[in-house]
């Protein structure tokens, strides 16, 4: 049974801490000397570099409003890890959906098909706002399914034509060679029933916020049912915070002073393969793994826990 770990980039969160770092810790010899601060995207290798020496199979990059942006981020990344999958994560408003799939298609070519695409929750009205979109809240979930609706539709037909809500194309579609690369696999996320609807229709794989077991079997199951209906299967995945060390005093010592959430895992590497083990035998396949620091803790979970957690799984059944 495989599984899928990717180890997740905070564009807000983490460069901002290693420059602050670089700021209190004052000149180094391998600082970049033409910027007051470190490189971010010397800082984005750093962390690739981290996921492609161990055990990751890829990167998910989180959207931020705020922050470098998550497409970009994956592109400068795509030649430091020739090896990794790429999964940028994105709003649905970023545009023309033609546009975003011809990017995409040319990301694939120039990747041997190494992207996702990760659509990002959307955010609340005002962020919303800032950003030029203000489509209505009760109509989101709809603009979401006729970008993919069209995104897919341009790479997969010539003619394609769609007159919908929020898109319109006359006698699109591509030529060769952009059609002959495949679509990224498609991450939608949410746990409310519109979201899970969605899913059901056009997600490849669903990824869901970390929750207690029971309450991640329940949206399982009912995600499958839904699937199901609609004659189609999607994968499951987690996103799940994560703070490993070889003992358990030392992992719940360090919880507490970076002040991690309850929903995060903490423990011994044993400890923490095991419960993710667990997780697998719900059916989530496609782990999303993070952590503050995240460039020491890609290390300690790539090289300690994801090892422990694939010999764990390999007994398990392949999911239908």
């Amino acid at each position: 049974m495989t599984i899928h770990a990717y180890w997740r980039i905070d564009p807000a969160a983490e460069p901002a801490r290693a420059e602050r770092r670089a700021r209190q810790q004052g000149p180094r010899l391998f600082r970049d000397v033409r910027t007051a601060a470190i490189f971010r995207y010397d800082y984005y290798a750093q962390l690739a570099q981290a996921a492609a020496q161990t055990a990751f199979d890829g990167l998910f990059v989180a959207y931020r409003p705020e922050a470098d942006d998550s497409q970009i981020i994956a592109a400068a990344l795509a030649r430091e890890t020739p090896g990794l999958a790429l999964i940028p994560e994105f709003p649905a408003s970023v545009g023309s959906a033609v546009y975003a799939a011809k990017q995409a298609v040319s990301f694939q070519r120039a990747t041997r098909e190494r992207l996702g695409w990760a659509i990002a929750q959307p955010a609340d009205a005002e962020t919303r706002a800032r950003d030029g979109d203000h489509v209505d809240e009760n109509e989101l979930i709809a603009r979401t399914e006729e970008f993919l609706a069209v995104a897919r539709g341009v790479h997969g037909a010539r003619p394609f034509s769609f007159k919908g809500r929020y898109f319109e194309v006359q006698d699109g579609g591509f030529d060769a060679p952009l059609n002959r690369v495949r679509f990224p696999r498609v991450y939608l996320q949410g746990d409310s029933e519109e979201a899970l609807s969605l899913s059901a229709r056009a997600a490849d794989v669903h990824l869901f916020a970390a929750a207690p077991t029971e309450r991640l079997r329940s949206l399982i199951e009912g995600l499958d049912a839904l699937a199901l209906r609609e004659g189609r299967t999607v994968a499951f995945g987690l996103v799940q915070p994560v703070l490993s060390r070889q003992f358990s005093d030392e992992a719940h010592r360090d919880a507490a002073r970076l002040g991690l959430g309850e929903t995060a895992m903490v423990g011994d590497h044993a400890e923490v393969a095991g419960r993710l083990a667990a997780l697998a035998a719900l059916g989530i396949r496609h782990l999303v793994l993070t952590a503050p620091g995240s460039l020491e803790e890609a290390y300690e979970v790539g090289q300690h826990v994801l090892p422990r957690l694939r010999a764990l799984t390999e007994t398990l059944p392949v999911a239908a």
